[in-house]
C-alpha cells in the first residue's frame, strides 16, 4: 500500500476518533451549569430533570490535617482553618509537609443550596475517594469507605464507588468528608468527581456507564473463549493463545477500573488486591498484543534486529512490572509502567505502518486496532491525570474488537480464496492423477500383455533348451506380470468408482456358480502353496441379485487376498440367509490382521503389513474396490480377525425372489434322452451338411437365446446344462463345436474345457467361452485351460456368430487342408498366422467391433480361398487370386498398422488366369522378410504392366533386401533357411507352365523385386 494512502487513512481516522471523543465530552458536559465556589453551590433556579446529572465540581473548602466532628465545625464556611481546594483534585504537591508526600488526611466541605418543595428523592455518587473515606450529610454519616485515621497504622484503605440517597425537600445540604490517605504510590482526595441529581436520573447515568463497560468486557470475553477455542480444536498457533490472553486481561481492566464492577461481584477483594489486579491487567493486556502482532507479523519483520531487540527489552521490562507490582516496589512501578503502557502501542503502530507499506494492504485493519487501542490508553492517562469527570467511553475498544474482527474476516476470506484455489488446483490435480492412472493403465496394458506373450511363448517354445533356472525366472516373470495385470485393472476400476462410472447390470446370480468360477482361476495362481478350497455353498442356495461380473470381481478379489496371506491350509466359502439378505463368509487360516489395520484395511492403498518378505503384490486398492462395489449392491463388507488366527470377510447382498431350483446335476433316467438325441444326431450326421454345435450353461435362458440365434444362422444346436452332461454328449456324435458358460454349478466351463482338451486338440473341436469378464486373468485362465476364444456376456448377436463362424471355418478349413495332399499348399498358410489373426478378431472386438466385422469377413474370404479346392488347379482366374492377397493384406494391415504400407498399382484387372497361391506367395515373403525386418516397416508395390505380348505383375519393396551371395541361390535351393519354400515352388509352377519363372532383383537395404509375365497366348 502506498505510503500517501496510509497517511490519508491514519488521519481520517485519527480525526473520527477525535470528533467521537469530542462529542462524547459534550454530551456529558456540565460546564452549562454552576460549579462552586468558595464551598458553596448554589443550584437555585436550576430544573433538575429526570436527564440532567451534576457534578460537584469547583471550590470546596478543606480542612488540612484536620479530622473535624460535623456537629462541632464553625458556622462561618471561610475562616483561618481552612482553604480551599479544587474538586476533583488530587494532594500531590498541596499538602503542607516536608517530604511533599502523598500520606495526610483532612476533611472536605461543600454547601449546596437548592430550591424548595423538590418531590424527588436526590442521590449522590462517590466514584473513587482515596484511599478512606467518611461522608456526612448535613452532620448525618451516610456513608463509610475503609478506616480514616490520622496515622498510617490505624487507616484501612478503600475507595469502591458509593452512592447515597436523600430526602428531596432539603433546601440545603451541608456535605462533609473526611478523606485520609498513605498509599504512598497513589496521591489522595477526591479525584473523581461526585454525581449528585434526582435518584432516577443519577441511577440511570450509572446504569448507562455499567451497562457500555458489561457490553465491552462481554465481547471482549467472547473473543477470548472464541481465541482459545480455535487454540485448542485447530490451529495450534501460540499467536491465538497471546490473543485470547489480551482479551482476556482487556475484559478484566475494564471490570477493575473505572466503575470497579468486579468489586460488586467480589465484594471480599481487599484494596492491596485490587490495585496489584488493575496494573496487572493493564500491563499483561498491553504485553501480550504485542506477543500477538509479534506472532502474526513475524513474516513480514524477518531479518529486522533492532525489531527483535526492542521485542526482547520490552518483554524484560514486562517481566520486571509485574514482579515490582507483586512485591509492591512502587519505586519501579511509578516510573516504569506510565512508559511501558504508552511505548508498545505507539510502537506496534509505527511498525504495522512500515510493513504496510511494503506488505499488504490488508495489515491497515491491524494498525487501526492498534491506534485505537493507543487513543484508549492516552485518553485515559489524560482522564485519570486530568481528573476529567466523563464517564466511560467505550468506543475505542469496541473500534479496536471490531478491525481486528475485519483483519481476521478478511483474512479468512482471503485464506478461503486461496483454499478454493488450492482445492481447485488439488482437484485438478487429482482428476489429472486420476486421467493419469487411467490412461498409463490403458497404455501399459499392452505392452505387458506383450511381455507376457512372449514370454509364455518362450517358456512354452524353448522349454526344452532352458535350464531349470531359466524356467523359473520366466515363471517369476509371468507371474510378476499378471500381478501387474491386476494392479493396473484395479487402478481402472478406482478410477471409474471415484467418477461414478460403475454402472451395475444386476440380474438374480448363482452364488455356487460363481465361487467355483473363481476357485478354477485361482488355482492357476496358488504359486505353489498348499491351499484347499471349500465350497460350502449348496446348490439349494438362494440366487442373489447382483452383476455377476461385478460379483465375480468382488469375490475373487478377497480370495486372492486370501491365498496371497495363507501359506497352507484351507479357503472356505460359505453362506446363508439372515432377513431377505445372503451373508457370505470367506474364511482362511492366513497371517491375520491386527486391530488397528482392520480399521484402514478398506481404504484406497492402505496395505496389510504381513511382517514376511515373501509376500508382495497390490498397492492396496483390491479391499478398497470391493468395500465400494458391495455398497453399490446395497450391501456392507466387513472383517473379523486376529494376528495370527486367520481372518474371515464377511459382505451381504440382497437375495432373489425365484423360485430355488433343485442340482443341476442329471439322474440316470434324465441322461437316457440325451443318449437319444445323441445317437438320432449321430444317425443323422451321416447326410447332413450343416455345423454342429454343443451349447452348456446351466441358465435356461442363456441356453436358449444363443441357441435361437445360432439355428437362425442354420447351425445345428444342442444344448445342456451341466459339464457332466456335456461330456456325456461328446463321446456320443461329431461336434464342429463346443460354446460353454464359464460359471456354472459343480463343473465350471474351465474345468469342462480342460477335460475336453484331455480328448481333442485346438484345433480337432474349438471351444468357445461365455464370461461375464474380461480380464487378463480371466483370458489366460480360459486361454490356459483349453479355450479357443470367448464372448463376453451379455451376448450381442453379431459377435457370437462371428466368433463362431470364424472357429467353424477354422476347424472346416484345417480338415479340409489335412485331405489335400499338394505340400506347397500346406507350406504357404501358416498356423501362427491363423493363431494372430484370431487374436487381433479378439482385440478388435473390445476396442472396435465394426473394424472386428470387416477383418472377419476379410478372413474368411482369405480362408476360403486359401483352402478352396479350387487351388488344386493349374490356374485360376487372377481377380480370384487378387481378391485372396487383398484380404490377406487387410488382415495384416489390421495386426501391424502403419508399418506396413501397400501400394496397388493397376487400373483394372485383366483377364487371364495364373498359379494359385502365386501372388500371395511373394507377398507374403515381401512382408514377412522384407519391409517388417526394419522396425519402421514398409511400403510394397504391387503392379501389374500390360505389355504387348505379355502381362507382366510385380511385387516390389523397400525391405531390408537380400544379399547377392544369396540371391543367386534363392530359386535353385529346395529350401532356403529364411525364405521357405514358397518362391521356388511358385518358380516351378511357372516354369512349369509358361517356360519362364520369377526374375528376382535385390540390394542389400534397398529392397526386393520380384515379377513374373503371364504371355497373351495364354489368356
Amino acid at each position: 500500500m502506498k505510503k500517501k494512502n496510509v497517511i490519508v487513512v491514519i488521519g481520517i481516522y485519527l480525526l473520527i476518533l477525535l470528533s467521537l471523543r469530542i462529542s462524547w465530552f459534550h454530551f456529558n458536559s456540565t460546564y452549562e451549569y454552576p460549579h462552586a465556589k468558595e464551598g458553596v453551590l448554589n443550584l437555585q433556579g436550576i430544573d433538575l430533570n429526570d436527564d440532567t446529572v451534576l457534578s460537584l465540581d469547583g471550590e470546596w473548602l478543606f480542612y488540612q490535617n484536620q479530622i473535624i466532628d460535623p456537629k462541632k465545625i464553625e458556622i462561618p464556611l471561610i475562616s483561618q482553618n481552612n482553604t480551599l481546594i479544587n474538586v476533583p483534585e488530587n494532594w500531590e504537591g498541596k499538602l503542607a509537609n516536608e517530604e511533599q508526600s502523598p500520606f495526610g488526611y483532612g476533611t472536605y466541605r461543600l454547601k449546596i443550596v437548592l430550591d424548595e418543595n423538590q418531590e424527588e428523592a436526590y442521590s449522590f455518587y462517590f466514584k473513587e475517594i482515596r484511599s478512606s473515606s467518611t461522608i456526612f450529610i448535613n452532620g448525618r454519616k451516610v456513608a463509610e469507605q475503609g478506616r480514616v485515621a490520622e496515622r498510617a497504622d490505624r487507616s484501612i484503605q478503600d475507595f469502591r464507588p458509593i452512592s447515597v440517597t436523600i430526602d428531596g425537600k432539603t433546601k440545603e445540604i451541608d456535605l462533609i468528608i473526611h478523606v485520609s490517605n498513605f498509599d504512598s504510590s497513589r496521591s489522595g482526595g477526591i479525584v473523581k468527581s461526585i454525581k449528585f441529581g434526582k435518584v432516577s436520573s443519577v441511577n440511570k447515568a450509572q446504569l448507562i456507564g455499567y451497562l457500555f463497560q458489561i457490553i465491552i468486557a462481554t465481547i471482549l470475553l467472547l473473543h477470548c473463549f472464541y481465541s482459545l477455542i480455535i487454540f485448542f480444536l485447530s490451529t495450534r498457533k501460540i499467536e491465538m493463545l497471546y490473543l485470547s490472553s489480551a482479551f482476556f486481561f482487556a475484559a478484566a481492566s475494564i471490570l477493575l477500573d473505572d466503575d470497579k464492577l468486579i468489586l460488586y461481584l467480589l465484594p471480599s477483594i481487599g484494596f492491596s488486591l485490587w490495585f496489584k489486579l488493575v496494573y496487572i491487567t493493564y500491563a499483561s493486556g498491553v504485553f501480550f498484543v504485542l506477543q500477538f502482532f509479534k506472532g502474526v507479523l513475524h513474516q513480514y519483520v524477518e531479518g529486522r534486529k533492532w525489531l527483535s531487540y526492542t521485542y526482547k527489552i520490552l518483554s524484560i521490562s514486562y517481566v520486571l512490572l509485574i514482579a515490582s507490582f507483586i512485591l509492591e516496589i512502587n519505586e519501579i512501578t511509578t516510573v516504569l509502567f506510565p512508559i511501558f503502557m504508552r511505548l508498545i502501542p505507539i510502537l506496534i503502530s509505527i511498525n504495522i505502518y512500515k510493513i504496510m507499506i511494503s506488505s499488504k494492504a490488508s495489515i491497515i485493519y491491524f494498525l487501526l486496532a492498534t491506534i485505537s487501542i493507543a487513543s484508549s490508553i492516552i485518553w485515559g492517562s489524560i482522564k485519570t491525570n486530568k481528573l476529567t469527570s466523563f464517564s466511560y467511553y467505550p468506543f475505542e475498544i469496541m473500534f479496536a474488537v471490531f478491525f481486528f474482527a475485519i483483519y481476521w474476516f478478511n483474512e479468512f476470506i482471503y485464506t478461503t480464496k486461496e483454499s478454493e484455489k488450492l482445492s481447485l488446483k488439488l482437484q485438478k490435480e487429482i482428476k489429472r492423477k486420476d486421467d493419469f492412472l487411467a490412461n498409463t493403465s490403458h497404455e501399459l496394458r499392452n505392452p505387458l500383455h506383450g511381455i507376457l506373450n512372449i514370454s509364455q511363448t518362450i517358456l512354452e517354445s524353448e522349454k526344452d533348451k532352458l535350464s531349470n533356472e531359466g524356467k523359473n525366472d520366466l515363471q517369476l516373470l509371468l507371474t510378476i506380470g499378471r500381478r501387474m495385470s491386476m494392479t493396473l485393472n484395479d487402478l481402472l476400476d478406482i478410477s471409474k468408482l471415484k467418477d461414478n462410472g460403475i454402472v451395475l447390470k444386476t440380474t438374480e446370480v448363482q452364488l455356487i456358480s460363481v465361487v467355483n468360477g473363481v476357485f478354477d482361476m485361482l488355482q492357476f495362481m496358488k504359486e505353489g502353496k498348499n491351499i484347499v478350497f471349500v465350497n460350502e455353498i449348496s446348490n439349494t442356495f438362494p440366487k442373489v441379485i447382483a452383476d455377476e461380473n461385478r460379483l465375480f470381481q468382488i469375490i475373487f478379489n478377497i480370495l486372492h487376498n486370501a491365498v496371497k496371506f495363507t501359506n497352507e491350509g484351507e479357503i472356505v466359502v460359505t453362506a446363508e440367509v439372515k432377513k431377505k439378505w445372503a451373508v457370505i463368509h470367506i474364511i482362511d487360516n492366513g497371517i491375520g490382521i491386527d486391530d488397528e489395520t482392520q480399521d484402514t484395511i478398506f481404504k484406497p492403498y492402505e496395505q496389510v503389513d504381513s511382517g514376511i518378505t515373501s509376500i508382495s503384490g497390490g498397492i492396496g486398492l483390491g479391499l478398497s474396490i470391493c468395500d465400494q462395489l458391495v455398497k453399490l449392491h446395497g450391501g456392507v463388507l466387513s472383517v473379523k480377525s486376529r494376528k495370527g488366527m486367520g481372518s474371515t470377510f464377511t459382505f451381504t447382498l440382497p437375495v432373489g425372489t425365484s423360485e430355488v431350483k433343485e442340482s443341476n446335476l442329471q439322474t440316470d433316467a434324465a441322461v437316457v434322452p440325451m443318449i437319444d438325441i445323441a445317437e438320432r444326431a449321430l444317425r443323422r450326421n451321416l447326410n447332413v451338411e450343416r455345423l454342429r454345435v454343443l451349447v452348456v450353461d446351466d441358465n435356461p435362458l442363456n441356453l436358449a437365446i444363443v441357441e435361437r440365434i445360432l439355428k437362425a444362422e442354420k447351425y445345428e444346436v444342442f444344448t445342456c446344462t451341466s459339464g457332466k452332461d456335456a461330456l456325456f454328449l461328446l463321446d456320443k456324435g461329431n461336434w464342429d463345436l463346443v460354446i460353454s458358460d464359464v460359471m456354472m454349478p459343480n463343473m465350471s466351463g474351465y474345468e469342462l474345457t480342460q477335460k475336453i482338451r484331455e480328448r481333442f486338440t485346438l484345433s480337432e473341436l474349438p471351444i468357445l467361452l461365455l464370461t461375464a469378464r474380461s480380464q487378463l486373468e480371466d483370458l489366460q485362465t480360459g486361454f490356459s485351460s483349453g479355450a479357443n476364444d470367448y464372448v463376453r456376456k451379455p451376448i450381442e448377436k453379431m459377435e457370437l456368430t462371428m466368433r463362431v463362424e470364424a472357429l467353424t471355418n477354422i476347424r472346416e478349413s484345417i480338415n479340409e487342408r489335412v485331405r489335400m495332399e499338394a505340400a506347397w499348399l500346406q507350406a504357404q498358410i501358416q498356423p501362427h498366422f491363423l493363431f494372430n489373426t484370431l487374436n487381433t478378431i479378439a482385440a478388435l472386438s473390445e476396442i472396435d467391433p465394426p473394424r472386428m466385422t470387416e477383418l472377419l469377413d476379410n478372413f474368411g474370404t482369405y480362408l476360403a480361398s486359401s483352402f478352396t479346392t479350387q487351388n488344386l488347379n493349374q490356374v485360376i482366374p487372377l481377380k480370384d487370386e487378387i481378391k485372396l492377397v487383398q484380404s490377406y493384406l487387410y488382415i495384416e494391415q489390421q495386426r501391424f498398422g502403419e508399418r506396413l504400407v501397400i501400394d496397388w498399382d493397376f487400373d483394372a484387372i485383366p483377364m487371364i488366369e495364373i498359379p494359385p497361391l502365386s501372388i500371395q506367395t511373394i507377398v507374403e515373403n515381401a512382408i514377412r522378410h522384407g519391409v517388417l525386418k526394419r522396425p519402421e516397416g514398409g511400403i510394397i508395390t504391387i503392379r501389374i504392366v500390360n505389355h504387348v505380348e505379355s502381362i507382366e505383375i510385380s511385387v516390389v519393396d523397400n525391405g531390408v533386401g537380400i544379399a547377392q551371395e544369396k540371391l543367386k541361390d534363392l530359386l535353385t535351393t529346395n529350401v532356403d533357411s529364411e525364405r521357405g519354400i514358397g518362391l521356388l515352388n511358385t518358380h516351378k509352377r511357372l516354369i512349369r507352365l509358361y517356360g519362364k519363372g520369377l526374375i528376382i532383383t535385390s540390394s542389400l537395404n534397398k529392397g526386393v523385386s520380384v515379377r513374373f509375365n503371364i504371355p497373351k497366348g495364354h489368356l
